[in-house]
C-alpha cells in the first residue's frame, strides 16, 4: 500500500523536504518551538536534501512524510524532531504535495504553449499571402490563406491559455494548516507557509482545504481541451501532407521511412499527437471517476492514482506542444500547389453569386443559377477557368428564363482565387492586409499574455529564494 501511495521520486522527496522546512521556519517565527530546536530540524532537512539521491524508502516507517520525519528524528532525537509535525496532518501535507507537482506540470505546459504561439505568429505572418483551398466536410469550400488558418489557431491557443491559467490559479492554493481537515489549536501562520512554498493564497475553510480535489480535473480538462485543439491542426496537416493533397510537407526530422517501402515518408509525429489526445481525454474521465469515490474523508484511492493520472496527462500534453512547435516552424508550404488547387471544385462560386446580386437578382436566385452552372460545368468536365457568359446564361435560362447582365471579364474576376482573397477584406477576413493587421494586434495580445504568465509563475520562483533565505538566516 505505502510504496505506490508515496509516489517516490526525487521531485516529490525534495518537495516534501521544502514543505517541512517552510513549516519549521513558521513554527519558530510563531514561537511554537525555540530557535535551537528549529535549527537542528532545519540542519537535518538540509542534510537530507544534500543526500537525497541515496535515500531508500522504507514502507515499514509509513508513507513519504513519515520516512522524512524518521530521518530527522534519527539525527535530532524524538523530542526535537518529533515537533516538526506540530499543527499538521498528513491530509494537508499530501494535498500540498499533490498541488505542487500539478503546478509544476502546468507551468511547463503554459511555457511550452507560449513558445508555440510565437511560432504561430511568425509563420502566419510570412504565409498571409499563401492562397490555398479551405475545406468544410473535407470538401473544397472556399479560398483562404495558410496565414489566416494559423491565425485562427493562434486565437484558439489564447482561449486555451486563459483556461490553463485559471486552472493554475485554482491549483496554486494552499491547504497547509488544515491538519486533518478540521484545523488545529496551534497558532499557525498559514499565509507565511503558503508564501514560503509559492502558493498564491490559503484555502480558508479547513474542511474545503483538506478535501478539495476539484482543482485536479479542472487542470486536466483545460489541458485536454488544448490537446484536442492541437489534434485538430495535426489532423489537418496529416491530410494536407498526403500525396493526394500535397499542400504541405513535414520536415524529415519529424517523419520516418518505411522498413520495406523505400519511397515512404510517414508523418509519425502527427500520428503521435493525435493518439495522445485520446489518452488525455481518458485521463479526465478517469480522475472524475476516482474523485466521486471520496465520501468526505481523505480516501487513499484519490491520492494513490489521481495525482499520477493528472501529472502523466499534463506531461504528455506539454510533450506534444513541444513536438508541434518545431513541426510548424519547419513545415514546408507547397505554395504553387496551394494556389493551383485553390479555385478547383468552384470554391469561388459564391463570389460569382454575389456579383450577380449586384445586377438586381436576389441571392437565393443567384445561388440557384450558379449551382446550375457548376452542375453543367462538371458534366462537361469544365473548370472554373472555362466558365464564360454563354455557360452562365445557359444556367440562367434554366432557372429564371432569361440572360444575366455579366460579361466574361466580370465572371473571370469573380472566380479568380487571388481576387477572392483580396475581396475578403472585411473584419477578420483572409485578405493579406487584414490578416497582417490581425497579427499585429495579436502580437500585443501575446506580450500581455507573457506578462500575465510571468506574474503567475514569478511568486513560485521567488518563494524558493525566500525559503532558502529564511532557512539560511536560522542555520548560519
Amino acid at each position: 500500500v505505502w510504496t505506490p501511495f508515496a509516489d517516490i521520486d526525487g521531485e516529490n522527496i525534495s518537495a516534501m523536504i521544502r514543505l517541512n522546512m517552510a513549516h519549521t521556519v513558521m513554527l519558530f517565527e510563531q514561537e511554537i518551538i525555540p530557535r535551537e530546536e528549529a535549527v537542528l530540524i532545519l540542519k537535518a532537512l538540509v542534510e537530507f536534501e544534500d543526500n537525497v539521491d541515496s535515500f531508500v524508502f522504507d514502507p515499514k516507517k509509513g508513507d513519504l512524510f513519515l520516512n522524512v520525519e524518521a530521518y530527522v528524528i534519527e539525527r535530532t532525537g524524538r523530542e526535537i524532531g518529533g515537533k516538526m509535525h506540530l499543527g499538521r496532518g498528513r491530509v494537508d501535507l499530501i494535498g500540498a504535495l499533490m498541488r505542487q507537482k500539478v503546478r509544476k506540470n502546468l507551468s511547463r505546459l503554459l511555457t511550452a504553449i507560449m513558445a508555440l504561439r510565437v511560432v504561430l505568429l511568425e509563420r502566419a505572418e510570412e504565409s498571409a499571402d499563401a492562397v490555398m483551398p479551405a475545406y468544410t466536410h473535407l470538401q473544397p469550400a472556399q479560398v483562404t490563406t495558410f496565414g489566416h488558418y494559423l491565425a485562427a489557431f493562434y486565437d484558439v491557443t489564447t482561449r486555451d491559455m486563459n483556461r490553463l491559467l485559471a486552472a493554475f490559479e485554482a491549483t496554486n492554493l494552499s491547504p497547509l494548516g488544515a491538519a486533518a481537515s478540521l484545523g488545529t489549536s496551534w497558532p499557525l501562520n498559514r499565509e507565511r507557509v503558503a508564501a514560503l512554498v509559492g502558493f498564491s493564497a490559503v484555502i480558508e475553510n479547513v474542511k474545503d482545504a483538506g478535501h478539495n480535489y476539484d482543482w485536479m480535473p479542472e487542470a486536466i480538462a483545460a489541458a485536454a481541451i488544448h490537446m484536442n485543439n492541437l489534434a485538430r491542426i495535426a489532423s489537418d496537416l496529416y491530410i494536407w501532407c498526403t500525396n493526394e493533397f500535397a499542400l504541405v510537407e513535414i520536415d524529415s526530422a519529424y517523419a520516418a521511412g518505411s522498413s520495406i517501402l523505400p519511397q515512404k515518408k510517414n508523418p509519425y509525429s502527427l500520428e503521435m499527437i493525435k493518439a495522445r489526445t485520446g489518452e488525455v481525454s481518458a485521463a479526465f474521465a478517469t480522475v472524475l471517476e476516482i474523485l466521486k469515490g471520496d465520501t468526505g474523508g481523505t480516501a487513499f484511492d484519490i491520492k494513490l492514482t489521481g495525482p499520477q493520472v493528472a501529472n502523466n496527462a499534463l506531461s504528455h500534453v506539454a510533450d506534444m506542444v513541444l513536438l508541434m512547435t518545431p513541426i510548424l516552424k519547419t513545415l514546408h508550404l507547397n505554395r504553387e500547389r496551394m494556389l493551383s488547387t485553390a479555385g478547383d471544385a468552384f470554391t469561388t462560386a459564391v463570389s460569382l453569386a454575389d456579383r450577380m446580386v449586384q445586377t438586381g437578382l436576389s441571392f437565393r436566385t443567384a445561388h440557384l443559377i450558379v449551382g446550375t452552372l457548376v452542375k453543367l460545368a462538371v458534366e462537361r468536365k469544365l473548370g472554373y477557368r472555362d466558365v464564360n457568359c454563354a455557360l452562365l446564361n445557359e444556367a440562367a435560362q434554366q432557372v429564371v428564363g432569361h440572360d444575366v447582365d455579366i460579361d466574361d471579364a466580370a465572371i473571370t474576376a469573380a472566380l479568380d482565387p487571388r481576387g477572392f482573397i483580396t475581396r475578403g477584406s472585411g473584419d477578420g477576413g483572409p485578405a493579406p492586409d487584414e490578416a497582417r493587421t490581425m497579427l499585429t494586434n495579436r502580437r500585443t495580445v501575446n506580450k500581455e499574455m507573457e506578462k500575465r504568465l510571468q506574474a503567475v509563475l514569478a511568486p513560485v520562483e521567488d518563494a524558493e529564494k525566500m525559503l532558502r533565505a529564511a532557512v539560511g538566516d536560522l542555520t548560519k
